[in-house]
């Protein structure tokens, strides 16, 4: 238990060094930009209670907008993605916490297969993509922006999360 404990923090700590460090400042033609601190909330174990999840996920999206200078939009986006893991994995990849042998069993390419690991994945940094941006322009003005801006950063950050789940699954 413990031992999951620190793998998930150390996660958590590699991805706010690489998101901070070098995709904040990505921005694939103006528009894209990864967006990967999503990959630790949708991979938490799902014996994890869901007062914790929502926690972590507050806690991670704090920590992002404080680096990234966006008050508050990564911790509501956060948040919301920690608030509907669990229905998107039962929705999407059809695995339910009972069906759960272990209470370390995180969502990862190994137990769900690539297809359906995929979906769940784009599906969950698709819904952080529209909320984050939405919350961003807070407006309809520049819809056709706001759009390039969500399809473009989520294909990326999918691409992005999908190559750190297969190196670490490797490990």
């Amino acid at each position: 238990m413990i031992q999951a404990f620190i793998r998930q923090l150390f996660l958590l700590l590699l991805l706010m060094a690489m998101q901070v460090m070098v995709f904040n400042h990505m921005h694939i033609c103006g528009y894209a930009t990864p967006l990967i601190c999503v990959y630790f909330i949708l991979t938490l174990p799902l014996a994890t209670a869901r007062w914790a999840k929502l926690l972590w996920g507050f806690a991670t999206g704090v920590v992002f907008d404080m680096f990234a200078n966006t008050p508050g939009m990564m911790a509501a986006t956060l948040t919301l993605v920690a608030m509907v893991q669990p229905h998107m994995l039962t929705l999407i990849a059809g695995v339910d916490k009972d069906d759960s042998d272990d209470e370390n069993t995180a969502p990862t390419i190994a137990r769900l297969g690539t297809l359906p690991f995929m979906r769940y994945i784009t599906v969950g940094v698709l819904l952080q993509c529209i909320v984050f941006y939405l919350l961003e322009t807070f407006s309809f003005f520049s819809i056709t922006d706001t759009l390039i801006n969500i399809v473009g950063s989520t294909v990326l950050s999918t691409l992005i999360i999908w190559a750190i789940e297969s190196i670490r699954e490797k490990l």
